[in-house]
């Protein structure tokens, strides 16, 4: 009588709280690097009724530290704000564990601008100006992010993007 008692009272607190062991066990099987697969907004919280930190363009690498029902927990590995995602908007990064970061590794450098171009806010056609570069200035790229450069000065200007057929490697001779 005292083991059915028992198991009885084991299978009640299952029930009770084996939704929390479930998600507290989906968020630590989450963790690790994911690609976005459609800009989406990165939100200051888990669910659409916090503000919107940034958008986050389709084909970035990002690093997902948990998950809080259906949103991933995103932290920054170059200390912006960390914030979350709708995990319907990014998969698992299946080369993470082989070459962590070797896109962005293998761009960074000095390039030379082969026309005049503008700097964008973000990696897109569609993200706002915030500079216009003429042909022939040498940048600072420290990754790419698809089909673009992220560009950083090293006079402390404004960072920004370039499209990587807009450029080619430079070194001073």
């Amino acid at each position: 009588m005292t083991k059915k008692f028992i198991l009885s009272v084991i299978c009640a607190i299952g029930l009770l709280f084996g939704g929390e062991w479930l998600r507290l066990a989906d968020a630590q099987s989450v963790r690790g690097t994911y690609t976005v697969t459609d800009d989406v907004p990165l939100r200051a919280g888990p669910g659409t009724n916090h503000p919107i930190i940034t958008t986050l363009p389709k084909g970035i690498k990002i690093q997902v530290v948990g998950k809080e029902g259906y949103w991933f927990r995103v932290e920054s590995t170059h200390g912006d704000k960390p914030g979350y995602i709708d995990d319907r908007f990014a998969r698992p990064d299946s080369d993470a564990q082989s070459a962590p970061d070797d896109t962005s590794t293998s761009v960074a450098g000095s390039y030379r601008t082969l026309k005049d171009v503008d700097l964008k806010e973000g990696p897109g056609v569609k993200y706002r100006a915030v500079a216009r570069i003429p042909a022939g200035m040498t940048v600072n790229v420290v990754r790419a992010e698809g089909e673009w450069l992220r560009v950083e000065s090293k006079t402390g200007n404004k960072p920004g993007y370039l499209e990587k057929n807009s450029v080619e490697r430079w070194s001073e001779k």
